[in-house]
């Protein structure tokens, strides 16, 4: 489960001044562990000296391509210490460290369906976005496919080229909208960034699309992704099943603080927790107001699964078998996983004195 495979570095395109495609070699003896579902992403980790760095990107592409590599993409961020890197000294022929596949922004297609899809994309967002509309496009055939994408201005415009692609491979089937938040246009309405009211006027002039009739894809900014996917449930009634989202990290919300009142609600404890991870059994000892369960096993040395640590991803994912933990904050399970039991542990604290934790699940 915690296991990184050395994937070669096929070809580095750059597609824009600060943004990077990489496209990973997968061996055909290891191809069965890389098997994918649109908008899962990848866990990379790098050494540099003794400090060890985590950090997930998401696929761009479709399992129907049947591809025998995997490409994300890497925007490099200020003081960015691993997407500097990607972008300025990663070379072709370079190996990386990666995990399996993660995680669940998807949906289930079928090719009888005549449903339509509508992606909603920021930056770097674009990246899970169209890895499902790509399986959208591919995998029903009667599909109509919109995409609203943010970016600063038109020589910025993320995945330009494989968007125009997919135009001219879909003409009646897909469209952009883009939305150029430094460049100025001739309609207001394309101008600047996305926001609730630009979402509803876009939505009005594409009204052959019916918003509770549509699957909605969201991954960006923080507070683009928490206002539209209200807005769509609230005001244009979609039901929630049909708004999906992909944080790319915690929103900053006072509610979602480490010291919350439910966190200061929980018994002071001392616990035993016995996790398993890969067959094996590792117990530790941790009290329930001090440090999480997965960062007290990360000092005690333990084989957990990690990558974000901040309730974003779900690779530290596990289920509760015995006893009670309080998970303070949640932005990848479901609801349905939350009620069989799954939590994340880089965010959990035991409240009882036996915990039970499996990875392996």
């Amino acid at each position: 489960m915690n296991h990184f495979y050395t994937l070669k570095v096929a070809k580095i395109q750059k597609v824009t001044d600060e943004a990077v495609k990489i496209t990973f070699e997968i061996p055909s003896s290891i191809q069965d562990k890389f098997k994918f579902k649109q908008g899962q992403y990848l866990n990379l980790k790098f050494n540099f000296g003794e400090e060890e760095f985590r950090r997930s990107y998401s696929i761009i592409d479709a399992p129907s391509e049947n591809s025998q590599t995997l490409s994300i993409l890497v925007k490099q961020m200020e003081n960015g210490t691993i997407s500097t890197y990607l972008n300025q000294n990663l070379k072709e022929n370079d190996e990386v460290e990666v995990q399996q596949p993660m995680g669940n922004f998807c949906t289930n297609y079928h090719a009888s369906n005549h449903k339509n899809y509508v992606g909603i994309a920021a930056g770097s967002g674009i990246s899970p976005v169209l890895s499902n509309l790509k399986e959208a496009l591919f995998q029903e055939p009667n599909a109509k496919v919109l995409l609203f994408f943010g970016n600063k201005n038109s020589q910025n415009i993320l995945l330009k080229e494989e968007l125009d692609a997919l135009k001219e491979r879909f003409p009646e089937r897909f469209q952009v909208t883009h939305i150029l938040s430094r460049e100025p246009q001739e309609d207001a309405l394309f101008e600047g960034r996305i926001t609730t009211e630009k979402l509803g006027q876009l939505l009005d002039k594409n009204s052959e699309i019916k918003p509770e009739d549509s699957t909605f894809f969201i991954c960006g900014p923080t507070e683009m992704i928490k206002s539209t996917s209200d807005f769509l449930k609230k005001e244009r009634k979609v039901p929630a099943l049909q708004v999906l989202y992909e944080y790319f990290s915690a929103p900053d919300d006072e509610d979602n603080a480490e010291m919350s009142e439910e966190f200061k609600k929980i018994p002071n404890l001392e616990s035993f927790v016995t996790l398993i991870i890969d067959d094996d059994e590792y117990s530790i000892h941790l009290n329930s107001k001090k440090e999480s369960i997965l960062d007290k096993a990360l000092k005690e040395n333990l084989p957990v699964p990690f990558a974000c640590k901040g309730g974003v991803c779900c690779t530290c994912k596990a289920q509760v078998m015995e006893g009670e933990v309080f998970m303070e904050k949640n932005f990848a399970l479901t609801e349905d996983e939350v009620a069989r039991g799954f939590v994340l542990t880089c965010q959990c604290h035991p409240t009882t004195n036996i915990v039970m934790l499996n990875y392996d699940v």
